[in-house]
């Protein structure tokens, strides 16, 4: 089951800052991963979508071009409060 929800939060990437996650174009079961776009270890990144696709793969919409970085990869803080 594909599942887009309203986030608002902040998305911290898990990765030792040594290293990068690409991002990918989509959440959906025929995203692409994008060569020219990732982020560093360490960084974090204001989120307005949580996306799930029907693989079961969650990823974060990255709101500055939204682009999606998978959620394995980072600890979504929620600042709904």
């Amino acid at each position: 089951i594909t599942m887009l929800e309203n986030v608002h939060g902040i998305v911290k990437v898990n990765q030792d800052s040594r290293y990068v996650v690409f991002l990918f174009d989509t959440y959906e079961v025929n995203r692409k991963m994008l060569q020219d776009k990732y982020v560093k270890g360490e960084s974090s990144w204001y989120t307005d979508a949580k996306g799930t696709g029907e693989d079961g793969k969650v990823f974060y919409r990255i709101a500055q071009d939204g682009e999606w970085i998978e959620g394995e990869y980072v600890t979504f803080v929620d600042m709904k409060d």
